[in-house]
């Protein structure tokens, strides 16, 4: 499944997925089981992509709320959870209204800029190299 900036439109949202299936699993009288995995978010963060993680994560929000919507929560248990988190923080002390996917303060050190977020160890983590890191400016956080 691409992720949702990428999707085309054609495809299916993990909302409209979501929605889908539980259309069909009403129909049941005895009730059902259905396990929705926003999945996506975890591919990107180890991909070190901000933007399509946090993305992912409101497109979970939303099949979450649909979830809510078509059922009825005296007969409905939804459990959201996750098998682990992402080491991915703010860093440092960006102005308030920084963006939050862009650049942020330069270090006192290299002269170089921080990223607002920031992968603190794990699959994304950029960090030195030989005890230099690699310029933040000159990668793409478009994703």
């Amino acid at each position: 499944m691409a992720f949702a900036i990428d999707r085309d439109v054609s495809n299916p949202s993990l909302e409209e997925m979501t929605k889908a299936a539980i259309e069909v699993l009403q129909k049941d009288q005895n009730g059902f089981f259905l396990f929705v995995e926003g999945g996506n978010i975890d591919k990107a963060h180890h991909l070190n992509e901000h933007r399509s993680a946090l993305e992912e994560a409101l497109e979970f929000e939303k099949a979450i709320a649909t979830a809510n919507a078509m059922t009825d929560p005296e007969d409905t248990l939804i459990i959201v959870t996750a098998d682990h988190s992402q080491p991915l923080v703010i860093n440092g002390y960006p102005e308030r209204g920084s963006d939050i996917l862009g650049l942020g303060d330069f270090s006192d050190v290299d002269g170089m800029p921080f990223t607002t977020l920031l992968y603190t160890n794990g699959p994304g983590y950029k960090g030195e190299d030989g005890g230099d890191r690699p310029d933040p400016s000159q990668e793409d956080y478009s994703k």
